[in-house]
């Protein structure tokens, strides 16, 4: 009778610990289950090429725009098309903005930030953003970084060390596989089928084209060129060769063709509009065309900068003052108007960093 009952204690705690064991590993598998980042669709770019060759201030995702707020230390902030419902997302100054599925991507630029009250430290580089959560935030490289882009499951952006200079690194969403990937000063903006088109500074600035899957670059094109942008089978680009006007490469007749008589600064192309910054001595001026370089009309007499697009607005700022800041319609009225984003006030318990 008695070895009846040793046995059965002996089953339960045997039962017993393998519920334990078994409700650990469902934990575990919940926990790691819904921290995985899921992978992008195919074809998933963070933000437009234009976009981030003017530092990647907006991003559109939808409906939603994510923006750089210039008047609130850079900060990630949210807002509607039509600049509604502002609101700060993240108290961490940020360029070259990108959004994907759950997560913002970023590159951070203050390097004296109070992340945690009391608490500063040298933290700029790459980083992800879960949506939303106000705080979720890793670190994928802490190093000083340039354009940065998302590309399907991999963050793509300019390293810089004092050994090596400025090279391409690349790191995957998960961060579970980060390295250079090529010994090279790249402008990763113009990407075609998940590959990089850039201009070799090594070769006159002509045109090169990075792998993506194999690693390896090649020439591509003999034409030299600033800040490439792929948008509906044309390659829009600074023509070096043609003083510095702006030219598209054509990939059904392989042609380049001339879009603009004026000396260009900086351009944007969304969809069949460019916006571009005239460099003119007496004239300067943000400038609105077709994509074909036709119904080309003047948005603001003045030497600007940034301009970054969305299909509701197109947005820039004074040459050297971020914070005097205009909006224009991308396809409509072409007077421009002030944009002065809201200021948030900050929660000591809600806007802190936090990194997993």
């Amino acid at each position: 009778m008695a070895r009846q009952k040793n046995n059965a204690k002996t089953v339960i705690i045997i039962v017993m610990l393998l519920a334990i064991v078994a409700g650990i590993i469902s934990v575990t598998l919940y926990i790691k289950y819904n921290s995985r980042v899921p992978d992008n669709p195919p074809g998933t770019l963070g933000n437009t090429g234009g976009n981030i060759n003017n530092e990647g201030l907006f991003c559109q995702d939808g409906n939603k725009v994510y923006f750089s707020n210039t008047l609130d230390n850079n900060y990630i902030y949210s807002m509607d098309l039509d600049g509604s419902n502002q609101k700060l997302e993240l108290a961490i100054s940020a360029k070259y903005i990108n959004s994907a599925g759950k997560y913002l991507y970023y590159n951070q630029i203050d390097t004296s930030t109070d992340l945690v009250y009391g608490f500063t430290g040298n933290v700029h580089g790459i980083y992800r953003y879960k949506k939303d959560s106000y705080d979720q935030t890793k670190g994928f490289d802490r190093t000083a970084a340039g354009q940065t882009i998302l590309i399907d499951n991999y963050v793509y952006y300019q390293h810089y060390d004092n050994n090596n200079g400025m090279t391409l690194y690349r790191c995957s969403t998960n961060d579970s596989d980060k390295g250079e990937v090529l010994k090279e000063i790249v402008n990763p903006c113009c990407v075609i089928n998940g590959d990089i088109y850039y201009p070799d500074q090594n070769n006159y600035f002509k045109l090169n084209v990075f792998n993506t899957g194999t690693l390896k670059s090649s020439p591509y094109l003999n034409e030299r060129m600033y800040n490439p942008v792929y948008s509906n089978g044309y390659i829009y680009f600074i023509d070096i060769s043609n003083g510095y006007c702006l030219s598209r490469y054509s990939f059904d007749n392989h042609s380049v063709e001339n879009l603009t008589a004026d000396r260009v600064d900086v351009f944007n192309i969304l969809g069949d509009v460019i916006f571009y910054q005239r460099n003119a001595e007496d004239t300067p001026a943000v400038m609105r065309m077709s994509s074909d370089g036709s119904n080309s009309v003047m948005i603001a007499m003045g030497n600007y900068s940034n301009i970054n697009m969305t299909t509701a607005y197109t947005y820039f700022h004074a040459y050297g003052d971020p914070m005097d800041m205009y909006r224009v319609s991308t396809t409509g009225n072409p007077r421009p108007e002030v944009f002065r984003p809201v200021i948030a006030e900050k929660k000591a318990n809600k806007f802190k960093f936090k990194s997993d």
